[in-house]
């Protein structure tokens, strides 16, 4: 997962000025490890995927059904042959006459139902499965064994859609009447998750909700219907094949994420500002020292063995900003912590006390500036607090452990 700051554009790179005040917006990037949101047990190094195929004997009982209707399709056109041969000239010119029966043609062939690919197991395993942070046990004995359950392509209804396009004419005359026509077809891909460890504790065992919800593809849309439906008895298996691989793919992914956001520790990269506060006549030499002081303890973020010296570091950042804060008077434009250095200060503080774990705090300091009511640090404050609130339900899941 990457936070960044999409909406604020070309916001985070201008400078807000009154008089000679300049407040500008460093930009900053940083890693730091993210906490598993479902916490595992101390010692925990290893992990070993596993990825089920539930459906398959449904598929073989599919195709099994198809071939006996085939089957039984064959044995019936063969017994028709045979009793029609059977009969005498006199008998068949009477059922010709009386009953329209003649001689009996080959057998119908039921059209197969699309039958869900069957992948390899082992291979979507190695591809998908994965936790950051740990390392893939070689056999079935790591401290965590994963198992990801695979329920199978399932298709949906298939509705038949009217497109509006537009009519073309070829020497003065219409070649359609400007509708075209398509299929939309429903379909999705469930799986389903378990994690337990060495000794059989459930850390987890849910179906991933986000595959169980049914997608919606469209074929291409044709001029007529007659176009539409010589397509579909031509090409609707490998349409759907496509749709079956691409869901799968999709869904694989979903779950490789899910999975990492509940047990791995992935460095995340954050893209965000310090706001440091400059004048040519006023002092306001504690911003440019607090944005070294924060940027130093950001970058040794990513390395938790550096992690006192990071909460050192931003600790006395923290201290600046706080101590700025003191004299806050956003009701006097001619204070030194005006309405717009207040602002600021409280976005930079916020964002410090987020990585010092001290989250009420931030809370704190971003409700008060939410307040303030800037459009400009309704953004900012609004983007950081997602970041907040999931670091806090990271950081006390693990602490209870």
């Amino acid at each position: 997962m990457r936070y960044s700051l999409p909406l604020l554009g070309a916001a985070l790179l201008c400078t807000a000025t009154t008089f000679g005040q300049s407040i500008d917006a460093q930009k900053v990037t940083f890693d730091y490890v993210r906490l598993p949101m479902v916490p595992v047990p101390a010692g925990t190094r290893t992990y070993s995927p596993e990825v089920v195929l539930r459906y398959v004997d449904a598929v073989k009982q599919q195709k099994a059904d198809h071939e006996s209707a085939v089957s039984d399709a064959k044995s019936k056109a063969e017994k028709d042959k045979q009793e029609y041969k059977a009969q005498s000239l006199k008998e068949k010119a009477m059922n010709r006459f009386l009953l329209d029966e003649r001689k009996p043609g080959d057998a119908v062939i039921p059209a197969a139902d699309y039958t869900a690919q069957v992948y390899d197991a082992k291979t979507l395993a190695t591809t998908y499965v994965s936790l950051s942070g740990l390392q893939r046990a070689q056999g079935p004995d790591g401290d965590l064994r994963v198992t990801v359950s695979l329920d199978g392509f399932t298709q949906g209804p298939v509705t038949p859609l009217a497109v509006k396009g537009s009519s073309v004419q070829l020497a003065g005359v219409s070649t359609g009447d400007g509708i075209k026509h398509a299929y939309e077809v429903s379909y999705k891909s469930p799986i389903a998750v378990k994690v337990t460890t060495k000794d059989g504790t459930v850390l987890l065992d849910e179906l991933v909700e986000a595959t169980n919800t049914y997608t919606v593809g469209k074929t291409e849309a044709f001029a007529t219907e007659d176009g539409l439906n010589k397509f579909w008895r031509n090409n609707q298996a490998a349409y759907l094949r496509q749709l079956d691989e691409n869901s799968m793919k999709t869904n694989m992914k979903l779950v490789t994420e899910y999975l990492d956001s509940k047990f791995g520790q992935r460095p995340i990269t954050r893209n965000t500002s310090i706001w440091v506060v400059t004048d040519k006549k006023v002092n306001y030499d504690e911003y440019p020292q607090a944005y070294e002081k924060a940027l130093m303890g950001y970058k040794l973020l990513a390395d938790p063995s550096r992690a006192a010296d990071a909460q050192k570091n931003i600790g006395e950042a923290v201290a600046l900003w706080s101590k700025a804060l003191t004299e806050s008077n956003p009701k006097d434009k001619k204070a030194r912590i005006d309405e717009k250095v207040t602002a600021a200060t409280l976005y930079d503080a916020a964002e410090a006390n987020l990585w010092m774990n001290n989250f009420e705090e931030a809370d704190r300091l971003l409700a008060r500036l939410k307040l303030m009511d800037i459009s400009r640090y309704n953004t900012l404050a609004k983007e950081l607090d997602v970041v907040v609130q999931d670091q806090h339900t990271r950081f006390n899941a693990n602490r209870k452990s």
